[in-house]
This record gives C-alpha cells, structure tokens and sequence, in this order.
C-alpha cells in the first residue's frame, strides 16, 4: 500500500556503525535491519550539524546555500551566524504546504522563529537567546512545552550524571510533547528533529569507548551512549506502532558519530616544510610552543578541563588556542583557515588575487593537492583525499569553501598551530570534547526504498517524491 502520508525524524548524530555493532541491544533497529530497511546515509563535506540539516531541508548542497559554519563547543558566548533565511519557503514542509498538505513541523534545528506555514510550526532558537516560537499560538501551550532548538551546555566530569540525566530526560519530554500535538490534528506530514543525540555523544565518548585514550573501565558514565540510543530506538519504535498504519516513517541522522580525533595534523608548519608559506617569527613561535606545550602537560594530567577553565577568563586565550592571531590572513597567497574546527576535514585557501596569472594560480594549487595525499604519520596515509572546491560541490556561493578542501583519517583533525616543527601531536581538547561527526549517518524506516536515498543531498527529492 502506497501511504499517503509521512512523519520525519532527524536524530542528530545517530550513528550507522555504532547501530550496526550494537543490535543486539538494539532489537527494533535489529528487525528493520533484517528487512533491508536500514541503511548508511552520507552527509556533507564538512560533515557538520549546520550545513547538513540545511541541505536536507532544501536539497541545496553546501555550495549551493553557502552555510556550512560549524560549531565551537568551547566557545559557546560566540554566537553562530549564518543566511539561515535560505531554508524558508525552500523546506520541504514549504513544498508540500504549497501543494495543500497540511504539516506540522516540531523542533527543526535552525529554522527560527517559526513562519506562516500550512498547518503548525513550534521551534526554538538556534542556540542561546530567544523563546520558543510558533506560527499559531492560539493552539500551542508554549509554556508547558520543553527547551527546543540548539541549546547548549559544557559539562564537565562532576556534573556529567546530571547533564546526561537531564538530557535523556528532555529527549523523552521532546518526543512526548511532539506526539501530543501530532495527536490533536490531521496532518499529511509530519517533522521531529532531536538534537541531545548529538549533545550526549560529544560529551560522553570517552567514558563508553574502551580505544579511548581517556577512558577508564568502570567509570560510573559506562554505557549511556548505548542508553541513549535504546531511548531513541524505544520512542521511534513507538511512533511506528501508534502511527504506522497510515503514515510512512523515515528516520535518519544528519552525519555520524564516534570517537573524535585524537591526533592532530599542524598544517601550517607542513606548508612550512613544503616552501609554500614563509616560517613565523621566534615570538609567535614561542607563543605557539608554550601553548601546546601547556596543553599536552594539562593532557598528560588529565586536567584539561580545569586548565582551560582557568585560561578561558584572559581576553587572549580563544585566540590564541586558535592560533587565529597568528594565521587567520586572508591577503596572503596562501594560508590554512578556520574550516570544520578540530576535525578530519580541512581546507586551505590560495588567493587568487595574489597571483599574477590563472597559470600559477592552479599550479599552486596543484601542488598543494599532491603534496597533501602524500602526508604520512610513519607509515599510515593521513590525508585520505585533497580536491579543488569546484570538485565537491558546484554552486553560487561555491566560494564560501576555502580553495582546497581535505580529508584526512578519521583519528586526525586540523591544528593550525605550531609546536616545535612537529607536524602531528595530540588533541587536547579531546578531555573536554570526546565524541566527533562522522560522514556516515544512518537513514531507516517503515519503506523499502529508504536504502535507496544514499546520501543527505536526496533527502528534499524523496521527502517531496513520496506525495507524487
């Protein structure tokens, strides 16, 4: 029977492989598994939360609608910007409203406020500051509804058995105030976005992974990530057995997750070593070198989170963890900027203008490619791939990528730093943030052709194509 209707979840960060590993724990996901109803999802490049939730709302890839910042869990009073108004009227609950199907659109992270839409819209706000918004408050409660939108917190060892009782509990009110009003009207589709999924893993990899460099056996925080994916599972399972009979229901995430880079590749001291930038002055080097210097004794004591705690009330301390007041200079020929933050993604930038012809321009670019797949740490190839931005994605705003955008495996992330002329080291930050995106989501639900869909870029098309 061709279902006439359709409910959409987005777990942020539900993870293909950590399903897949665990379905014995997972009996629901285990039976669509053995239906051939669940399946790997790509995500985006880069792999992050804010492009892909937008590419999958619009069908625009990155390039196309030119978001695709990323967020900085330890630097949460910088607020996320971005042309977030690019998800209006583009959405596929925008689509389907035009075409007289009645929606109700619950949590959708980014698309704030809410506006006028063919049926009921209930949001909150990107991250902190501002009240939950909906298009038709004569029918909604706000009150009594729980914190939605992309809230935020930065939990440390002490306080982590609270933020992972909260959040667990907030996921549940969330998937309890979405049925309530999803019970009270007749609506042709149906949109849940969860982010804790996301949250929880960030924070709580290190106590559930035994390859983690920071984890120890028994902790007291062993086993929530698996908790918290059997609650998820528990609610979806629930809403296919409540609405099933007259609703098709796909779930996917919007990138993976797992165990977040461990090790770090210092790309400016390797377009150092390669002749392509010139060397830093012995002051920004000293800089550089008591900062990582610093953070690898706090790591080795196991007191990053408290170390940092302190530096974090000097003015300077952001940016110079950063390195932003050493490389961040955009009228160079060539220079690693800020891209995808501490992870396998990175991107280097070659100005264009800096160069007296497109021949030397592409040739610069060119060896920065071949060079890059050729970086090792001892025998294992680092960089998985390096290609041209125009290579990825093809679109207006195209240009919101750096030049040369990077891969790298999935134990490496981008340091722009400098710490003696090592070209790899440690990531610190891992103490304080344990859990990294992952390209591979996971897309599964009640159709058989949700294994079809392959990557987040199809999501819009087969959403739409299911009221053809």
């Amino acid at each position: 029977m061709n279902k006439q209707k359709t409910i959409m979840i987005i777990l942020d960060g539900y993870d293909y492989s950590y399903v897949k590993g665990h379905l014995e724990e997972l009996s629901f996901w285990k039976k669509l598994d053995e239906e051939g109803k669940l399946a790997p999802l790509e995500s985006v490049v880069p792999a992050d939360s804010i492009p892909s939730w937008t590419t999958i709302y619009t069908g625009l890839n990155p390039a196309e609608h030119g978001v695709i910042e990323s967020i900085d869990y330890l630097n949460f009073k910088k607020k996320i910007k971005g042309d977030y108004s690019v998800i209006k009227g583009k959405s596929f609950w925008d689509v389907l409203g035009e075409k007289g199907k009645k929606v109700f659109v619950f949590n959708p992270f980014m698309a704030y406020p809410a506006w006028d839409v063919n049926g009921l819209m209930i949001c909150g706000p990107v991250f902190e500051g501002g009240e939950i918004s909906t298009n038709k408050p004569e029918l909604v409660d706000i009150g009594s509804l729980p914190p939605l939108g992309g809230l935020v917190d930065n939990p440390n060892d002490k306080t982590m058995p609270a933020f992972f009782k909260n959040n667990m509990k907030l996921t549940q009110d969330q998937f309890d105030a979405f049925d309530k009003y999803m019970s009270s009207g007749d609506y042709d589709f149906a949109f849940l976005g969860i982010l804790t999924s996301d949250r929880m893993q960030h924070f709580l990899w290190k106590y559930n992974d035994p390859t983690d460099n920071w984890y120890k056996k028994g902790n007291r925080m062993e086993g929530t990530i698996l908790k918290m994916y059997q609650l998820m599972e528990k609610n979806v399972k629930a809403i296919i057995e409540k609405y099933g009979d007259e609703y098709n229901v796909v779930v996917i995430s919007d990138h993976g997750h797992g165990r977040r880079v461990q090790k770090t590749f210092y790309v400016n001291q390797w377009l150092i070593n390669e002749g392509i930038i010139g060397d830093k002055s012995k002051k920004k080097r000293f800089i550089e070198y008591s900062k990582n210097l610093t953070l690898k004794t706090l790591a080795n004591l196991k007191i990053v989170e408290p170390g940092t705690r302190f530096f974090k009330q000097f003015k300077f301390a952001h940016k110079v963890k950063n390195a932003d007041y050493v490389f961040d200079t955009p009228k160079k020929k060539v220079y690693a900027p800020k891209f995808d933050g501490c992870n396998p993604f990175g991107g280097i930038s070659v100005n264009r203008e800096a160069f007296s012809s497109d021949e030397e321009y592409e040739k610069m670019r060119q060896k920065i490619i071949d060079d890059l797949v050729k970086v090792k740490d001892g025998d294992k190839q680092v960089v998985l791939w390096a290609k041209r931005r125009e290579e990825i994605y093809e679109g207006a705003k195209v240009n919101n990528f750096p030049e040369i955008v990077y891969r790298m495996d999935s134990d490496y992330g981008v340091d722009r730093g400098l710490f003696g002329h090592r070209l790899f080291g440690i990531n610190a930050m891992h103490e304080i943030i344990s859990g990294g995106h992952k390209f591979e989501g996971i897309i599964m639900g009640t159709r058989e052709d949700v294994c079809d869909v392959k990557s987040v870029l199809n999501m819009h098309k087969y959403i739409v194509g299911l009221f053809n």
